[in-house]
């Protein structure tokens, strides 16, 4: 009988309890949780140092971006099957997981029928995409992406979907601002022009939903954006 060694990886410590038990459920193959973390370093920590055959994880950590996360799990282990387990289905997000290679991807809402099938799935060689996860655009009539006004609502009371509203440069501005620097510092920091770093900033702005930096701030104090290193 096969046995794997898993390690699962969620902040939540009652998902984590929950979804050992549903892994002891099987027995044919048998999934065997050698360790459980409640952050993305944590879990890095872990797979550098034990001898894995998966990691079942989240992807909305506090301290780590999802993209980091999987590519330190790459380094540490090029041979561990990763699969995700995430509240997010975003196109974008799912398809850059992938890139980055994890093996499978599904929603917490999904049932055990279907981590059961994903967890062979990877395990026989193959990529798994759970249900009610697109990989294309929806489209209207005209051939545009479809804007969902509840998602864009989302966007604006949820720590991860705020961080994934922006790109990597946007972060690395938004800490700077936090921190207190103007835009002439932040333009020395990072050698580009004052120009850019106002571009950049306004495209903050209008992705986070605020009119002011005082909004700006008081949104990363409440919903906790920065990552905490």
């Amino acid at each position: 009988m096969a046995e794997y060694k898993i390690v699962i990886a969620d902040e939540h410590s009652l998902f984590l309890e929950g979804l050992e038990r549903i892994l002891e459920m099987n027995h044919s193959p048998s999934y065997n949780v050698v360790a459980k973390a409640n952050s993305g370093k944590d879990l890095i920590s872990i797979i550098k140092n034990s001898e894995l055959d998966a990691a079942l994880f989240d992807i909305s950590f506090v301290d780590i971006e999802p993209e980091d996360l999987i590519e330190q799990i790459k380094k540490a282990n090029r041979k561990i099957k990763l699969f995700v387990l995430s509240a997010y289905g975003d196109m974008k997000l799912v398809k850059s997981c992938f890139r980055l290679g994890v093996d499978g991807y599904m929603l917490k809402s999904s049932g055990n029928k279907t981590l059961f099938k994903g967890l062979n799935d990877i395990f026989s060689g193959q990529i798994f995409v759970g249900e009610n996860i697109k990989l294309s655009p929806d489209l209207n009539g005209n051939g545009k992406t479809v804007l969902n006004s509840a998602k864009k609502k989302m966007i604006s009371v949820d720590r991860f979907l705020l961080r994934q509203a922006l790109t990597k440069r946007e972060k690395e501005i938004l800490e700077f601002l936090y921190n207190g620097l103007s835009n002439k510092s932040i333009s020395e920091q990072l050698f580009i022009s004052e120009h850019t770093v106002s571009v950049h900033r306004k495209h903050i702005m209008k992705k986070l939903y605020v009119n002011s930096t005082v909004e700006l701030l008081e949104l990363i104090d409440k919903y906790d954006i920065l990552i905490k290193k």
